[in-house]
């Protein structure tokens, strides 16, 4: 009974603690620094997955950059198939796809992603396979000299199977790393904003030397038109800002620097907007803490009602055991063996079974 009652509670427990209340990253991996070769640590082991339909191609803002220079490579996929979840993961790699394939091996820094963050591998979700999806990367150049081949892989499900696809048949896209030119535009110490919340203005300042004229341009996501404003020069470096996000999405925004004898851009970085910074988590923790509470209650409930239980289960055991020891015991309740009104030559027997009755026929008291 005491193991049964034990099972009982392990059992409400265990419910209790695999019944979350909301669930987290119910698909996929998140976005991350990851080599596509992460088999199936990510979606499926590369040995066993099975190839993709999908239609990829790569391309880049410039042919060349300069060492510590911008880069954006941007890469634009259709036609895969597509999982429940509608996910596809996106890689960008500068290897074929091995081990430590990652930009940053290269030397590369990833400052945006399409997500509004710094990873090379990002999760996109797709609503149409016909449809196209399209992700950039901002880099910055490695200190050296020298090219770099850039890759495009992709993970997703689709019929069934895990899917791969990859740009390693096309080549991929070659950027050459040279020197710095003399007197070229370039920012210095830049670090771009990603992300923002939704309705605010967002205000830019950077370092950037050997300039006699800057612009912000911007575009929103998935839009070719480009918005541009001038920036002002100010003692704390060149200052511009980006019009206020009406509702979550994204837009690209870069710099563009000129003088007498140079005109570049910087790479395109995402901005990201999300109403989730700016929503107040007191209520949700809260919530959390009054469900933390029930449920210790609920546990400590059911532990003194097992307890109980089990106590008057093993009380009324001792009780039973204590009438079957009352069996045999006199019935005579108050009269005695050697009771005057006990009839001569009646044994002890028929005196214990009917001396009561015998007692109350002749008018007597117990």
């Amino acid at each position: 009974m005491r193991l049964l009652n034990r099972l009982l509670i392990l059992g409400v427990l265990i419910c209790l603690i695999s019944s979350p209340v909301m669930e987290a990253n119910p698909g996929g991996n998140g976005d991350g620094t990851r080599d596509f070769a992460c088999g199936g640590a990510c979606h499926g082991d590369p040995d066993i997955a099975q190839p993709s339909s999908a239609i990829i191609s790569v391309s880049a803002d410039r042919d060349s950059t300069y060492a510590g220079g911008p880069l954006t490579i941007t890469a634009e996929i259709s036609g895969m198939e597509l999982s429940e979840r509608r996910l596809v993961g996106i890689f960008l790699t500068t290897g074929t796809f091995g081990v430590d394939d990652s930009p940053d091996h290269s030397g590369w820094i990833v400052i945006s992603d399409a997500n509004g963050g710094t990873s090379n591998y990002v999760e996109m979700h797709v609503l149409d396979s016909a449809a196209e999806v399209s992700a950039s990367w901002s880099l910055i150049a490695p200190s050296a000299e020298g090219s770099t081949t850039f890759h495009i892989g992709i993970h997703h499900g689709g019929e069934g199977a895990a899917r791969l696809a990859d740009t390693s048949d096309d080549g991929g896209i070659s950027i050459t790393v040279g020197p710095i030119p003399e007197n070229f535009p370039q920012l210095s110490d830049w670090t771009p904003v990603t992300q923002r919340d939704i309705g605010e203005i967002t205000n830019l300042q950077a370092n950037i030397v050997n300039v006699t004229a800057v612009q912000l341009e911007w575009q929103i996501s998935g839009d070719n038109t480009i918005y541009s404003t001038t920036a002002e020069s100010t003692s704390n470096g060149w200052e511009a800002s980006l019009p206020a996000a009406l509702a979550e999405g994204s837009l690209e925004y870069r710099w563009r620097l000129s003088n007498q004898d140079f005109e570049t851009t910087s790479a395109w970085t995402t901005l990201s907007s999300d109403s989730s910074s700016s929503v107040d988590v007191n209520p949700a923790r809260l919530l959390m803490l009054s469900l933390a509470m029930i449920t210790a209650a609920l546990l400590i409930s059911l532990q003194r009602f097992m307890a109980s239980n089990l106590v008057s289960s093993e009380s009324d055991i001792s009780q039973n055991e204590s009438n079957k020891d009352r069996t045999f015991e006199s019935p005579l309740y108050g009269l005695s063996m050697d009771d005057p009104r006990r009839p001569v030559g009646w044994t002890d027997e028929q005196w214990m079974h009917y001396g009561n009755e015998y007692v109350q026929r002749i008018g007597g008291e117990n």
